[in-house]
């Protein structure tokens, strides 16, 4: 499943006098000043590395706080990983200073985020993992913030709440630092964390991203939760009744982990579960965010402001502040207030792109397998081959899933999640960094629950879908969104949309629906340019296919319908693809459409086989040539480069 970690630590205001700033480092850079000399550091990073290896207390603090902005430039991160910034920083992690502590874990979270999966994976060789293990075992399974004083109990939070951070971007990114999750058992320390009324949301919400994550493919971690009774503790969570944004997170995000745990075995699970499951995701896909957007919008515009201009990195002392800090940057309350709305609205987002991610892993027939089944048929058994390809994925779906889909309304719910934000909404938004950042939780629902809805569309019938009128509506929706203005600049939305829309006129197609046997070219016309301009190979592949279900409605007249000309002209220019895949998809088409002997007067009029014949030879060399780099495509093209010798010979 998608993870969204780009969520920094950000520390307290803090500029002593003689204390180097990110300004100064820039300034650096821009005048050409070198940041290093015979291979040593100088300038902001030389000051940065000797306040962090310093004797004094409030040195080291410097050098943290500095360091949690300094390693968000681009420029800084290669000079300070040279200069070994890593080992200097681990060992930090165990500092006797709770305020290093905490520092020096925000800068290496933050380090892992801007820094990517080769900065984790540089983390875990330089044995970060080992202090990181230690601090964690300090804390134990018994440690509640109860059993300290109030001032001890917030800062023990926040040095928690970094440590799993951490802890989650390095099992996000290397299979190693999962490996010693398992062997150090750190599960039986962080599971407690779950208890929100004990432990604050902050804190919980944080351990549920960590164990959402690690518990994938984890067979110790399953094993732990199956066997030590926790899956009922589990499961009262998927549960509980939920008033705030950080309630509904939580429960999604145990609900995920219920799935992880359970497995391969989910759907022989008891039925409670699954309910459970999916009754928490109806009711988080069924929470109106554009409508909470209206309500910052006005918030907005009754202050006659939006947030916070934004604060330069120096000023705000070492980055902007964390989450579970009460440290801040002074703004006013209804600046206060409004960030606190968007970071609310984020939360939803994310529970409800965790949503969507659980309904489409509940579908267990995927487009790989459904296309292996379509691909290696003959041309003349098409529809045979639909109708065994629908019924093969209702069996893919348990009983009870089937059900609780339909009771909840899951797919009309994924659908509406699919809207595009009006342009006054994201103007609003754009203002701020809170605003810009649910901008983009917002297009990852998109794309999940369309894909989510793609695979619902494979794997039920169509009645339980709504029926022929329903998904006709639901054609002519996603028609509409391919060409959005936001299609047009996102290549991940229109690759999601282009994936429903596939498997809607693939059940369209099934139902032989009338809608499209009054098509005509104006009709067809941006898919011609969907597929002909898109320089992703997916969203090539899927328009590929759209028009050909098109065509092959068309192609059961006796009398061919002259639209198939075109279609058929489209089908061959895409043979010449760059791609093999791209090719190959073509040319399955071709045959899916032009098999039948009552279309051989509109072969004969596009000259459909001698084109076919020109294509052959230069497409068994680059066949040949690019055998071994194809993978699991191979056989997909080598059965079409071998049903292309047979179909010419066979139309011929």
């Amino acid at each position: 499943m998608g993870k969204d970690r780009k969520k920094k630590f950000k520390a307290p205001k803090q500029q002593p006098t003689g204390l180097p700033s990110v300004r100064e480092f820039e300034a650096e850079l821009r005048n050409g000043d070198n940041v290093e000399v015979d291979n040593e550091p100088s300038g902001v990073v030389a000051e940065v590395l000797e306040k962090l290896q310093s004797g004094s207390v409030e040195e080291r603090e410097i050098g943290c706080s500095i360091l949690v902005s300094l390693v968000s430039q681009q420029e800084a991160v290669p000079v300070l990983l040279k200069h070994n910034i890593i080992k200097i920083l681990g060992p930090l992690i165990v500092d006797p200073s709770p305020d290093v502590r905490c520092r020096s874990l925000g800068a290496l979270r933050n380090l892992s985020v801007d820094g990517g999966h080769e900065v984790c994976e540089e983390m875990i060789k330089k044995d970060v993992m080992t202090p990181l293990v230690a601090l964690f075992h300090k804390y134990g399974p018994l440690w509640t913030p109860e059993t300290e004083d109030v001032k001890c109990a917030d800062t023990s939070v926040d040095i928690y709440v970094e440590a799993v951070h951490l802890l989650w971007n390095l099992c996000e990114s290397c299979d190693i630092a999962v490996k010693i999750f398992n062997k150090e058992n750190l599960i039986e320390c962080l599971l407690p964390c779950l208890n929100y009324d004990v432990y604050t949301y902050p804190l919980s919400l944080a351990v549920a991203q960590c164990l959402h994550t690690v518990a994938e493919d984890n067979k110790q971690v399953a094993t732990f939760c199956k066997e030590n009774g926790i899956m009922g503790n589990l499961e009262k969570l998927a549960c509980m009744s939920c008033d705030t944004s950080d309630s509904l997170l939580l429960r999604t995000l145990v609900t995920g982990i219920m799935i992880n745990v359970c497995g391969d075995e989910l759907t022989s699970t008891a039925g409670c579960i699954i309910s459970a499951i999916l009754k928490s995701a109806g009711d988080v896909l069924d929470v109106n965010i554009v409508d909470k957007i209206s309500t910052v919008e006005v918030k907005i515009q009754e202050n006659g402001s939006g947030d916070a201009a934004p604060v330069p990195m120096e000023e705000a002392g070492a980055s902007a502040i964390s989450e579970t800090s009460d440290h801040s940057i002074a703004l006013t309350p209804e600046e206060t207030e409004t960030s606190k709305l968007l970071k609310e609205i984020d939360n939803l987002l994310t529970a409800q792109r965790i949503s969507a991610e659980i309904v489409a892993n509940l579908c267990c027939s995927d487009d790989d397998e459904s296309e292996e089944l379509h691909e290696s048929s003959s041309t003349e058994d098409l529809q045979n081959d639909e109708e065994m390809e629908d019924n093969f994925s209702q069996l893919c779906l348990s009983s009870e899933v089937h059900s609780q889909f339909i009771n909840n309304d899951i797919f009309t719910k994924l659908l509406n999640k699919s809207e595009c934000l009006s342009e006054d909404n994201k103007n609003i938004l754009e203002a701020s960094q809170d605003g810009r950042k649910v901008i983009r939780s917002f297009s990852q629902v998109q794309v999940h629950s369309l894909l989510s809805a793609h695979n619902m569309v494979n794997a039920m019938d169509a009645n339980d879908l709504g029926g022929l009128n329903k998904l006709e509506t639901v054609w002519e929706g996603l028609a509409k969104l391919s060409t959005s203005k936001q299609a047009t600049e996102d290549k991940n939305f229109l690759e999601a949309v282009t994936s429903a829309m596939r498997a809607v006129i693939q059940k369209l197609a099934q139902l032989k629906s009338p809608k499209f046997s009054d098509v005509t070219s104006n009709d067809l016309q941006f898919l011609y340019t969907m597929g002909k301009s898109s320089y992703c190979t997916s969203i090539r592949v899927n328009t590929i296919r759209i028009i050909a279900t098109v065509g092959c409605l068309l192609a059961t007249n006796i009398q061919p319908h002259p639209i198939l000309k075109d279609i058929g002209l489209f089908l061959v220019e895409n043979c010449k693809d760059q791609d093999l895949w791209v090719v190959a998809e073509a040319l399955d088409s071709i045959f899916d459409v032009f098999g039948e002997d009552h279309i051989d007067s509109i072969v004969k009029e596009i000259d459909l086989i001698q084109k076919l014949r020109t294509i052959l030879p230069p497409l068994k060399a680059k066949i040949s040539l690019q055998k071994k780099k194809l993978g699991d495509k191979y056989p997909i093209i080598a059965t079409a480069r071998t049903n292309l010798i047979r179909f010419i010979r066979y139309k011929s």
